[in-house]
């Protein structure tokens, strides 16, 4: 976590030259989600559309789905970048690119930690495929999409809003309210965060089906729980250990060696 910090912690401030890389590293940030927000819309927009019984083309409500989604996904990329620096939390390898230097030991860094959490991840996803039979698409559609869909939104776009957004803005909620006293956040201030930001993932998702109008069997609102809330804490510990790249890459190979089994 320390190293982390040390990425980020120049960042910090209104200089110049720190706003000039902010800009950069949140441009670079929402280009980089944005194939996600268009995969999301596309494959999940028909079914909400049915769910709702709204005739509209699909092509008129993709576009009109896709650009106010792709505007709200600066609010998140804008909470990491301005906010991260001063709670611990940061994309390092992005941040050396932005800043002008090899990007190399950020990759070594977090490269060994991100394959092992994403065997970690998917292993608990088939895991969770073999004890309720269940298919994980009732807790989260995101298991239906293809694979090139489902890596671009659940690798990047979800870690875009769930951890460098949310996490980022409960972990400087929680910093100021209960520890701004410190310099640096501490673990365990970090690791309620992390809990935190994943059952409110969990709420969020219930809302949304209730929204929309989806029915969920019983047996999957401790599916969804259980599932978020792990996975959501692993994916936490990376991002607050390593940086975000990590918590991609988990995300990334989870997907892809559960593909298929879940």
């Amino acid at each position: 976590m320390a190293a982390t910090a040390q990425f980020s912690s120049h960042l910090a401030g209104l200089s110049a030259e720190n706003a000039r890389i902010q800009r950069r590293l949140i441009l670079v940030l929402w280009l980089l989600g944005l194939p996600g927000v268009m995969a999301s819309v596309w494959f999940g927009l028909p079914s909400w559309l049915r769910t709702l019984q709204i005739q509209w083309a699909p092509d008129i409500m993709f576009f009109w789905a896709f650009v106010p989604l792709s505007l709200a996904l600066l609010i998140p990329v804008w909470i990491g970048v301005r906010m991260g620096p001063y709670v611990g939390l940061s994309t390092p390898v992005l941040i050396a690119w932005a800043c002008g230097r090899s990007p190399r030991r950020a990759v070594r860094y977090l490269a060994l930690p991100g394959v092992a959490g994403g065997i970690v991840g998917a292993a608990w996803l088939v895991t969770l495929a073999m004890v309720w039979p269940e298919r994980l698409s009732l807790v989260d559609p995101t298991y239906d999409m293809p694979l090139l869909a489902k890596v671009l939104y659940g690798g990047f776009t979800e870690e875009l809003i769930m951890r460098f957004g949310g996490l980022t803005l409960v972990t400087w909620a929680l910093w100021r309210t209960v520890g701004a006293n410190r310099r640096r956040v501490g673990w365990g201030l970090g690791f309620l965060a992390i809990v935190l930001t994943a059952m409110l993932w969990v709420g969020l998702n219930m809302a949304l089906k209730l929204w929309v109008g989806e029915s969920m069997p019983q047996t999957a609102l401790p599916q969804l729980l259980i599932s978020e809330l792990c996975y959501g804490v692993l994916a936490g510990v990376l991002f607050r250990c390593y940086g975000l790249e990590a918590a991609m890459l988990a995300h990334v190979i989870a997907y892809v060696l559960s593909h298929g089994l879940v």
